[in-house]
């Protein structure tokens, strides 16, 4: 039995990406959460496509979370979150509307790895730290990853792993940090063998992962909260604690399968370094917290981190808030 796949994203711009998307699999229902600057015809282009929905953001003010959140904002993405999750989704794939899959078997390459067992390589932090973007070539520094950590890995044999979460490698010009596309600039066009082949990292081992090419299992998706006030962090801290709540069960991020080309919409490099500054500096101390938390109880749990990362620092006031309301909207289609 196949299990229920949504895809989830936010855009100002009418996604066309997503005529592609639809080629790979028409049993993929479709989220697509609109924002006050959503173009005209957005809704029109993605109700055409066929089993998508789009959220006007009207129909977005049920959801406790949607005024905390913050409007013309990329985490209006957790709204498209919350709906597909109360429509019954096992998994849900997060992408931006500047991903454009490379092959047609993109949904069946999630399928394939969340479905089973994964049999293969695992990546070691040495120093119990592991960048994927250190697989890329040229090597490109993976957005959120701690500049004050060198990573430095090996590779161990891993045995009937399960995947929680499918983070799909990204060619083009990859989701690095402001300083590294500032001073290098790269176009990646290929990847090492390592991982095309795939692998999982050990649950000894930290790593970083965004929304953007990121498959979830359900259970996880709570965790992954995108959260407002934090700049280019928002996902970034999210995939901290979605590992730590992984972990309690066994569960493993991927990375290799399914790669997408990102053709990125055009940035503001300051602006981005702007975003970027505050959350390099806090991003390493939080699984410090994490490990705080003395045993793991759902979402009781999760309001406990929530809780620490405010108090330390980590999250501004309101966005704590912000957390509050994703806790009581997750009760709810839970």
């Amino acid at each position: 039995m196949n299990e229920k796949i949504a895809l989830i994203t936010t855009t100002i711009n009418v996604p066309e990406v997503l005529a592609l998307y639809r080629q790979c699999d028409q049993e993929v229902r479709f989220f697509v959460a609109g924002d006050q600057k959503t173009s005209k015809g957005v809704a029109e282009f993605v109700e055409a496509l066929g089993n998508a929905r789009y959220i006007a953001p009207d129909e977005q003010h049920r959801w406790n979370c949607s005024e905390p959140v913050g409007w013309n904002c990329i985490q209006r993405r957790n709204i498209a979150m919350l709906e597909a999750l109360e429509w019954g989704a096992d998994i849900i794939v997060s992408v931006d509307d500047d991903n454009i899959p490379m092959d047609r078997n993109y949904f069946a390459d999630i399928r394939r790895l969340m479905g089973g067992r994964f049999s293969g390589l695992s990546a070691v932090g040495f120093n119990y730290w592991f960048d994927i973007g250190q697989l890329l070539q040229p090597v490109a520094k993976h957005r959120g990853f701690s500049h004050d950590v060198k990573a430095l890995w090996s590779i161990k044999p891993a045995v009937d792993a399960r995947v929680g979460v499918c983070a799909g490698l990204c060619l083009g010009d990859p989701d690095i940090d402001a300083v590294t596309r500032m001073a290098l600039a790269p176009e990646v066009h290929s990847m090492s063998e390592l991982a095309r082949r795939g692998l999982i990292v050990d649950k000894t081992t930290w790593t970083v992962f965004n929304s953007q090419n990121t498959a979830i299992r359900r259970q996880f998706a709570p965790y992954f909260f995108m959260f407002p006030g934090v700049g280019r962090y928002d996902d970034i801290y999210a995939s901290l604690i979605v590992q730590w709540a992984m972990w309690a069960f066994d569960y493993h991020v991927h990375f290799g399968d399914p790669a997408i080309w990102q053709q990125r919409n055009p940035h503001n490099l300051m602006k981005d370094l702007r975003a970027e500054i505050e959350g390099m500096e806090k991003v390493k101390h939080i699984p410090r917290l994490l490990a705080g938390v003395s045993s793991f109880d759902g979402l009781k749990s999760l309001e406990e981190v929530f809780a620490l990362l405010a108090v330390n620092g980590i999250l501004p006031k309101a966005t704590f808030q912000a957390c509050e309301a994703w806790i009581r909207d997750i009760e709810e289609v839970l």
